[in-house]
């Protein structure tokens, strides 16, 4: 087997994967969204901060669910964000997201990891489609 093959191998391989993990992914978030949707609306209830991104993307379904969750993932990391260019995120936003109890956010932060695989294959996937470009066009 030359190097070629293996290249190309490798990319059609890694190329399924992602498929698999994209398919994976939208499985699991549809499986937990109605946890989903009762954490937003609890979110919404208290006034709390939300950004215009998660806002636009409730109306997306399944096409952008790493846009949904992210939000929820910063504030459970306590990553400072700013809600506009001169005020940040509410502590109350920050508060209510890291006190919540382990079932409620659990799932969020999985997927969240799973992203981060299939994102990291993704980027090897370009990576190999770059050699193949550099060395072989």
């Amino acid at each position: 087997m030359n190097f070629e093959s293996v290249l190309l191998f490798l990319m059609v391989f890694l190329l399924i994967v992602l498929v698999i993990f994209s398919i994976v992914n939208a499985r699991y978030f549809k499986r937990n969204e109605n946890k989903y949707n009762e954490l937003l609306t609890e979110y919404r209830q208290r006034g709390l901060d939300l950004d215009s991104v998660t806002k636009f993307a409730t109306y997306f379904g399944s096409l952008v669910i790493y846009q949904k969750i992210i939000w929820f993932v910063r504030l459970y990391k306590g990553v400072k964000m700013k809600y506009t260019n001169d005020r940040y995120v509410q502590p109350e936003a920050y508060q209510f997201i890291q006190s919540l109890p382990e079932e409620k956010i659990a799932w969020i932060l999985k997927l969240h990891r799973l992203y981060m695989i299939q994102f990291a294959l993704m980027t090897l996937w370009f990576a190999v489609l770059a050699t193949i470009w550099i060395f072989y066009k």
